[in-house]
Protein backbone atom coordinates (compact mmCIF):
# COMPACT_ATOMS: atom_id res chain seq x y z
CA UNK A 1 0.00 0.00 0.00
CA UNK A 2 1.60 3.23 -1.08
CA UNK A 3 2.32 5.50 1.55
CA UNK A 4 -0.10 8.56 2.25
CA UNK A 5 1.43 11.99 1.79
CA UNK A 6 1.25 12.85 5.47
CA UNK A 7 3.40 9.99 6.17
CA UNK A 8 5.68 11.42 3.22
CA UNK A 9 5.87 14.37 5.22
CA UNK A 10 6.69 13.37 8.73
CA UNK A 11 9.59 14.66 9.15
CA UNK A 12 12.00 16.05 12.15
CA UNK A 13 12.79 19.33 10.44
CA UNK A 14 14.99 21.95 12.24
CA UNK A 15 12.99 24.62 13.82
CA UNK A 16 13.85 28.25 12.75
CA UNK A 17 16.79 29.03 14.77
CA UNK A 18 19.02 25.66 14.26
CA UNK A 19 17.74 26.22 10.18
CA UNK A 20 19.40 29.77 10.89
CA UNK A 21 22.72 27.97 12.68
CA UNK A 22 22.60 25.10 9.50
CA UNK A 23 21.97 27.59 6.36
CA UNK A 24 24.31 27.74 3.28
CA UNK A 25 25.16 30.77 4.12
CA UNK A 26 29.20 31.28 5.37
CA UNK A 27 29.49 31.81 8.82
CA UNK A 28 32.55 33.06 10.77
CA UNK A 29 31.36 31.28 14.28
CA UNK A 30 33.93 29.76 16.93
CA UNK A 31 32.00 26.17 16.92
CA UNK A 32 32.05 25.16 20.47
CA UNK A 33 30.89 28.44 22.36
CA UNK A 34 28.21 28.92 19.27
CA UNK A 35 27.03 25.33 20.13
CA UNK A 36 26.45 26.31 23.93
CA UNK A 37 24.60 28.65 23.25
CA UNK A 38 22.44 26.74 20.92
CA UNK A 39 22.22 24.46 23.63
CA UNK A 40 21.24 26.60 26.00
CA UNK A 41 17.95 27.81 23.54
CA UNK A 42 17.07 24.34 22.90
CA UNK A 43 17.09 23.77 26.97
CA UNK A 44 14.86 26.98 27.31
CA UNK A 45 12.72 25.67 24.38
CA UNK A 46 12.25 22.27 26.85
CA UNK A 47 11.48 24.28 29.30
CA UNK A 48 8.80 26.20 27.73
CA UNK A 49 7.20 23.20 26.43
CA UNK A 50 7.45 21.38 29.88
CA UNK A 51 5.00 24.17 31.35
CA UNK A 52 7.48 26.57 32.49
CA UNK A 53 6.23 30.66 31.86
CA UNK A 54 7.83 32.36 28.99
CA UNK A 55 8.03 35.15 31.33
CA UNK A 56 10.06 33.46 33.83
CA UNK A 57 13.01 32.67 31.11
CA UNK A 58 14.55 36.43 31.53
CA UNK A 59 14.85 36.83 27.71
CA UNK A 60 13.55 40.39 27.61
CA UNK A 61 16.07 40.89 30.67
CA UNK A 62 19.09 39.57 28.13
CA UNK A 63 17.75 41.09 25.47
CA UNK A 64 17.99 44.68 27.02
CA UNK A 65 21.57 43.95 28.51
CA UNK A 66 22.90 42.86 25.19
CA UNK A 67 22.49 46.60 23.90
CA UNK A 68 23.35 47.79 27.32
CA UNK A 69 25.20 51.07 26.79
CA UNK A 70 27.60 52.61 29.51
CA UNK A 71 28.63 56.49 29.59
CA UNK A 72 31.52 56.62 31.90
CA UNK A 73 32.80 60.37 32.61
CA UNK A 74 35.48 61.99 34.00
CA UNK A 75 35.58 63.34 37.72
CA UNK A 76 36.88 66.36 39.23
CA UNK A 77 39.95 65.21 39.31
CA UNK A 78 40.25 63.89 35.97
CA UNK A 79 39.32 60.16 36.43
CA UNK A 80 36.81 57.80 34.85
CA UNK A 81 34.49 57.32 38.09
CA UNK A 82 31.49 58.85 36.70
CA UNK A 83 28.71 56.22 35.26
CA UNK A 84 25.58 56.37 33.82
CA UNK A 85 23.26 53.31 31.96
CA UNK A 86 21.21 56.03 30.32
CA UNK A 87 21.34 54.76 26.52
CA UNK A 88 19.69 58.34 26.11
CA UNK A 89 23.04 59.40 26.95
CA UNK A 90 24.46 58.72 23.33
CA UNK A 91 22.76 61.30 21.68
CA UNK A 92 21.98 63.75 24.55
CA UNK A 93 25.21 65.70 24.64
CA UNK A 94 24.31 68.19 26.65
CA UNK A 95 24.01 65.52 29.21
CA UNK A 96 27.53 64.32 28.80
CA UNK A 97 30.28 65.84 30.31
CA UNK A 98 33.25 66.05 27.86
CA UNK A 99 36.00 63.64 26.98
CA UNK A 100 33.57 61.06 27.95
CA UNK A 101 34.12 57.48 27.29
CA UNK A 102 31.10 55.22 25.59
CA UNK A 103 31.04 51.62 26.56
CA UNK A 104 29.17 49.39 24.10
CA UNK A 105 28.24 45.84 24.23
CA UNK A 106 28.88 42.86 21.24
CA UNK A 107 27.83 39.75 22.40
CA UNK A 108 26.23 36.49 21.80
CA UNK A 109 25.94 35.36 18.20
CA UNK A 110 26.41 37.78 15.73
CA UNK A 111 23.07 38.21 13.29
CA UNK A 112 21.76 40.71 11.03
CA UNK A 113 18.20 41.08 12.05
CA UNK A 114 16.60 41.21 15.83
CA UNK A 115 16.04 38.01 17.82
CA UNK A 116 13.67 37.03 20.57
CA UNK A 117 16.36 37.84 23.72
CA UNK A 118 19.05 39.53 21.81
CA UNK A 119 19.28 42.37 18.61
CA UNK A 120 21.09 42.10 15.85
CA UNK A 121 24.22 44.05 15.18
CA UNK A 122 22.10 47.18 13.84
CA UNK A 123 21.73 48.13 17.33
CA UNK A 124 25.34 48.35 18.07
CA UNK A 125 25.99 50.01 14.42
CA UNK A 126 23.12 52.53 15.65
CA UNK A 127 24.67 53.21 18.86
CA UNK A 128 28.47 53.53 16.96
CA UNK A 129 26.93 56.37 14.97
CA UNK A 130 25.15 57.83 17.92
CA UNK A 131 27.91 58.40 19.46
CA UNK A 132 29.88 59.38 16.45
CA UNK A 133 27.72 62.77 16.04
CA UNK A 134 27.73 63.24 20.13
CA UNK A 135 30.40 66.02 20.54
CA UNK A 136 30.92 65.25 24.24
CA UNK A 137 31.87 61.33 23.70
CA UNK A 138 35.86 61.36 23.15
CA UNK A 139 36.09 57.69 22.79
CA UNK A 140 34.11 54.49 22.38
CA UNK A 141 34.71 50.88 23.78
CA UNK A 142 33.85 48.30 22.38
CA UNK A 143 33.13 45.63 25.33
CA UNK A 144 32.99 42.14 23.72
CA UNK A 145 31.90 38.27 24.30
CA UNK A 146 31.06 36.82 21.48
CA UNK A 147 31.98 33.38 19.55
CA UNK A 148 31.29 35.49 15.90
CA UNK A 149 28.34 34.55 13.51
CA UNK A 150 27.30 35.73 10.36
CA UNK A 151 30.00 37.31 7.67
CA UNK A 152 27.62 39.96 6.68
CA UNK A 153 26.46 41.07 10.52
CA UNK A 154 30.70 41.27 10.71
CA UNK A 155 30.96 43.49 7.64
CA UNK A 156 28.20 45.60 9.04
CA UNK A 157 30.19 46.48 11.83
CA UNK A 158 33.38 46.70 10.42
CA UNK A 159 31.69 49.08 7.98
CA UNK A 160 30.22 51.16 11.32
CA UNK A 161 33.70 51.08 12.83
CA UNK A 162 35.60 52.33 9.55
CA UNK A 163 33.41 55.53 9.77
CA UNK A 164 34.63 56.27 13.07
CA UNK A 165 35.65 60.25 13.60
CA UNK A 166 37.01 59.35 16.89
CA UNK A 167 39.02 56.73 18.65
CA UNK A 168 37.61 53.10 19.09
CA UNK A 169 39.14 50.36 20.95
CA UNK A 170 37.69 46.40 21.56
CA UNK A 171 37.58 45.21 24.92
CA UNK A 172 37.29 41.44 24.56
CA UNK A 173 37.11 38.73 26.44
CA UNK A 174 36.08 36.47 24.18
CA UNK A 175 36.67 37.80 20.44
CA UNK A 176 35.91 34.96 17.92
CA UNK A 177 35.68 34.84 14.16
CA UNK A 178 33.16 37.73 13.03
CA UNK A 179 33.32 39.19 16.49
CA UNK A 180 37.47 39.36 16.37
CA UNK A 181 37.00 40.60 12.64
CA UNK A 182 35.31 43.60 14.09
CA UNK A 183 37.26 44.12 16.52
CA UNK A 184 40.64 44.30 14.15
CA UNK A 185 39.25 47.10 12.97
CA UNK A 186 39.55 49.25 15.73
CA UNK A 187 42.20 51.36 16.79
CA UNK A 188 43.52 49.13 19.63
CA UNK A 189 42.41 45.79 20.91
CA UNK A 190 43.04 45.37 24.69
CA UNK A 191 42.15 41.68 26.41
CA UNK A 192 40.57 41.84 29.56
CA UNK A 193 42.61 39.51 31.23
CA UNK A 194 45.15 36.91 30.21
CA UNK A 195 42.23 34.17 30.12
CA UNK A 196 40.87 36.14 27.31
CA UNK A 197 40.28 34.62 23.79
CA UNK A 198 40.87 35.55 20.72
CA UNK A 199 40.97 34.38 17.11
CA UNK A 200 38.96 31.74 15.06
CA UNK A 201 39.48 33.54 11.55
CA UNK A 202 37.77 31.27 9.21
CA UNK A 203 34.81 30.80 7.46
CA UNK A 204 32.18 27.61 7.87
CA UNK A 205 29.46 26.58 5.13
CA UNK A 206 26.87 23.76 7.80
CA UNK A 207 24.42 21.87 5.66
CA UNK A 208 21.85 20.18 7.14
CA UNK A 209 22.10 16.13 5.58
CA UNK A 210 18.71 15.37 6.59
CA UNK A 211 16.68 18.34 5.08
CA UNK A 212 19.09 17.81 1.63
CA UNK A 213 17.93 14.75 0.99
CA UNK A 214 14.33 15.48 1.46
CA UNK A 215 14.19 18.72 -0.42
CA UNK A 216 15.93 16.58 -3.07
CA UNK A 217 13.75 14.05 -2.65
CA UNK A 218 10.49 15.98 -2.57
CA UNK A 219 11.19 19.30 -4.57
CA UNK A 220 11.55 20.19 -8.09
CA UNK A 221 13.17 23.62 -9.11
CA UNK A 222 13.15 25.52 -12.66
CA UNK A 223 15.49 28.09 -13.50
CA UNK A 224 15.78 30.58 -16.12
CA UNK A 225 18.15 28.93 -18.80
CA UNK A 226 20.08 31.99 -19.22
CA UNK A 227 21.11 31.89 -15.79
CA UNK A 228 22.69 28.59 -15.42
CA UNK A 229 25.19 29.95 -12.16
CA UNK A 230 22.13 31.20 -10.00
CA UNK A 231 22.31 28.64 -6.78
CA UNK A 232 25.05 26.99 -8.60
CA UNK A 233 26.34 25.49 -4.79
CA UNK A 234 23.10 24.94 -3.68
CA UNK A 235 22.40 22.81 -6.88
CA UNK A 236 25.91 20.88 -6.94
CA UNK A 237 25.30 19.95 -3.47
CA UNK A 238 21.81 18.38 -4.25
CA UNK A 239 23.37 16.12 -6.74
CA UNK A 240 25.63 15.12 -4.31
CA UNK A 241 29.15 17.36 -5.80
CA UNK A 242 29.67 19.57 -2.26
CA UNK A 243 33.12 20.78 -4.53
CA UNK A 244 31.63 24.08 -5.18
CA UNK A 245 30.12 24.56 -1.58
CA UNK A 246 33.67 24.00 -0.16
CA UNK A 247 35.09 26.51 -2.65
CA UNK A 248 32.90 28.92 -1.51
CA UNK A 249 33.95 28.49 2.29
CA UNK A 250 37.45 28.59 0.62
CA UNK A 251 36.81 32.05 -0.41
CA UNK A 252 35.36 33.09 2.15
CA UNK A 253 37.68 32.40 4.74
CA UNK A 254 40.74 33.82 2.37
CA UNK A 255 38.99 37.17 1.86
CA UNK A 256 38.85 37.01 6.17
CA UNK A 257 42.12 36.21 6.45
CA UNK A 258 43.37 38.94 3.70
CA UNK A 259 40.93 41.53 5.69
CA UNK A 260 42.70 41.10 9.05
CA UNK A 261 45.71 40.80 7.68
CA UNK A 262 45.33 43.96 6.23
CA UNK A 263 44.00 45.49 9.84
CA UNK A 264 46.59 43.96 12.32
CA UNK A 265 50.33 43.84 12.89
CA UNK A 266 50.17 40.30 12.59
CA UNK A 267 53.70 38.99 13.91
CA UNK A 268 56.65 36.64 12.37
CA UNK A 269 57.14 35.44 8.78
CA UNK A 270 55.04 33.84 6.41
CA UNK A 271 54.25 30.57 7.75
CA UNK A 272 53.68 31.92 11.33
CA UNK A 273 51.26 34.19 10.18
CA UNK A 274 49.56 31.46 8.41
CA UNK A 275 49.42 29.83 11.77
CA UNK A 276 47.86 32.36 13.32
CA UNK A 277 45.28 33.10 11.29
CA UNK A 278 44.50 29.37 10.65
CA UNK A 279 41.33 29.43 12.60
CA UNK A 280 43.18 28.30 15.93
CA UNK A 281 42.03 30.34 18.96
CA UNK A 282 44.91 32.11 21.29
CA UNK A 283 44.70 33.30 24.93
CA UNK A 284 45.58 36.72 25.61
CA UNK A 285 49.37 36.32 26.19
CA UNK A 286 49.91 34.46 22.58
CA UNK A 287 47.28 36.31 20.81
CA UNK A 288 49.25 39.26 22.05
CA UNK A 289 52.66 37.55 20.99
CA UNK A 290 51.50 37.37 17.51
CA UNK A 291 50.11 40.53 16.88
CA UNK A 292 46.17 39.85 17.14
CA UNK A 293 45.95 42.29 20.56
CA UNK A 294 47.63 44.93 21.58
CA UNK A 295 47.43 44.80 25.20
CA UNK A 296 46.16 42.93 28.62
CA UNK A 297 44.08 44.85 31.20
CA UNK A 298 40.94 45.63 33.10
CA UNK A 299 38.37 48.08 31.83
CA UNK A 300 40.39 50.49 33.79
CA UNK A 301 43.14 49.96 31.85
CA UNK A 302 41.15 50.25 28.78
CA UNK A 303 39.70 53.74 29.79
CA UNK A 304 42.95 54.79 30.78
CA UNK A 305 43.92 53.68 26.58
CA UNK A 306 40.93 55.57 25.32
CA UNK A 307 41.69 58.51 26.92
CA UNK A 308 45.35 58.19 25.44
CA UNK A 309 44.17 58.16 22.11
CA UNK A 310 42.30 61.36 23.04
CA UNK A 311 45.20 62.67 23.60
CA UNK A 312 47.00 62.25 20.53
CA UNK A 313 43.89 63.27 18.74
CA UNK A 314 44.29 66.85 20.66
CA UNK A 315 47.80 66.53 19.78
CA UNK A 316 46.46 65.97 15.90
CA UNK A 317 44.42 68.64 15.80
CA UNK A 318 46.81 71.36 17.08
CA UNK A 319 49.61 70.40 14.77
Amino acid sequence: MPDSMDSKLNIQLPDAAVQKLLSLDALCIEAGYGLRLLNAYLHELSLVSSGVPYSELGIGERRRASAAVTVIMQDATGEYTVRSDDRGLLSNSALVKPQSVAVLKLSDVMTTKDGVSSYGVGMLDQQLRAAYSNDNIGAIIIDTNSPGGEVTAMQMLVGAVQDRNKPVLGFGRFAASAAYGTLAATDEIIASDKMAQFGSVGAVITLDKAFLEYYAENFLSFYGEDAPNKNAEWRAALAGDFGPIQEAANRATKQFQEQVSKQRPISGGEAYQRATLSGAMFDAVEARRRGLVDGIGTMNYALSRAGAWMQKGKKKKAA
